[in-house]
């Protein structure tokens, strides 16, 4: 076993190495010597407000001015706001404009391809010019006071990292279940919280480690992040479409630490037509097998997350938790080859998005050969196990 985990780590190690040659977002992320072109830095030219208020659209017109007006009342006023459209069809970016005609605070980037979900929110936080990003998305809406509390609150207690408590607005053809699942979310944050709002590393790191699949802070709209937090651990993952924020919200909390404010100062508004209530409803093997495996993935070899490899916090050696994961990832590779053995998980694309997947993340297919290996391996052992404790009884 021992062999076969420390054959893997070379081999893991030497694809991560290339894939970061090739990659040069990656490399702009992670190279401490290219932080003078780095998109994270502010641009030397060009005056830079304290604060940039992030709105990424896509196709959200239809809310868009409530979360415009809720933007331009801040009782906090050293902010621009930046609207990133990723190549709407329904007109948003040209409403937009609109709407913050004459307001000098607004800028407008028009994707020149489609980026994705996440890929939109990573360009946001590449084209801000402030020292701390805020996200408001296109269906949300955030209190006057909303900026400047979670500014004050991060310059206080010298966490880089804020979030607050929000509400919720549900359209009618929301399920009941989903309403629930937020409903408990926002108790058991004020569980977690209320009580001791400066939450330090080892705290989240424990948290993570006894549930990695808990969203910890709650959508992107909460929350207050300092830009140095994207030059030292890099960028939203998109190789995620339901636990991206998470992720991200561990990485953060178990290296820099939060601070929580329990007031109910952002609105998050989920509908039918919302991307949470679509991939709950459309994309079920991706959230549910391959969202976590990617989790279990970072924890087990993310060079972010060496919190979640402490033996003394986990009470598993790292060989454990790596010969786990690779477990994981072989099980998700035999779901996405054999959609009619599960086929409750599948919408039809199922290696379409094991492709995706492993496009941003190289050695997950590795891993996953390993893993049948090490499965094939195992089984071949208690098989003949099993026949030399027959042949010892027969004598």
């Amino acid at each position: 076993m021992r062999a076969f985990c420390g054959a893997f780590d070379l081999i893991h190690d030497t694809i991560r190495t290339n894939s970061r040659a090739l990659c040069s977002n990656s490399v702009v992320f992670a190279s401490a010597t290219l932080r003078s072109v780095s998109p994270f830095n502010v641009q030397q030219n060009m005056i830079s407000p304290e604060v940039s208020i992030c709105i990424p659209t896509y196709n959200g017109r239809e809310h868009l001015k409530e979360c415009i007006d809720s933007v331009r009342v801040q009782t906090f006023g050293d902010f621009e706001v930046l609207i990133c459209d990723d190549q709407s069809s329904d007109g948003s970016l040209d409403y937009a404009r609109e709407l913050a005609k004459g307001d000098t605070r607004f800028r407008f980037v028009a994707n020149p391809r489609r980026f994705g979900l996440v890929g939109n929110w990573n360009n946001c936080v590449k084209q801000a010019r402030g020292e701390w990003i805020k996200f408001v998305f296109q269906d949300d809406i955030i209190a006057p006071t909303c900026v400047e509390k979670l500014l004050r609150a991060c310059k206080t207690t010298g966490k880089p990292f804020s979030f607050c408590g929000r509400d919720f607005i549900f359209d009618d053809a929301v399920s009941e279940e989903l309403r629930n699942w937020f409903a408990g979310h926002w108790e058991r944050l004020h569980s977690d919280y209320d009580t001791c709002p400066v939450i330090d590393p080892d705290q989240a790191a424990l948290k993570a480690i006894r549930e990695p699949m808990h969203n910890q802070v709650g959508e992107p709209t909460v929350t207050l992040i300092n830009r140095s937090v994207f030059r030292q651990l890099g960028k939203f993952d998109e190789a995620l479409v339901q636990l991206c924020d998470a992720e991200f919200w561990t990485r953060v909390m178990i290296n820099r630490g939060a601070v929580f404010l329990p007031e109910n100062l952002a609105t998050f508004r989920i509908h039918a037509k919302a991307t949470t209530a679509l991939n709950h409803s459309k994309r079920v093997y991706r959230t549910a097998v391959l969202d976590p495996m990617v989790i279990r993935y970072r924890f087990a070899f993310g060079r972010h997350f060496k919190a979640m490899r402490n033996p003394q916090l986990t009470g598993k050696t790292v060989l454990s938790l790596r010969g786990e994961c690779a477990s994981v990832v072989a099980y998700a590779w035999k779901q996405a080859e054999r959609p009619i053995e599960t086929a409750g998980l599948f919408s039809g694309n199922s290696i379409a998005e094991w492709r995706s997947v492993t496009s941003h993340h190289l050695g997950l297919q590795i891993l996953a050969v390993f893993g049948r290996i090490f499965h094939f391996y195992r089984a071949m052992r208690t098989r003949i196990g099993r026949r030399v404790g027959r042949l010892i009884n027969a004598y």
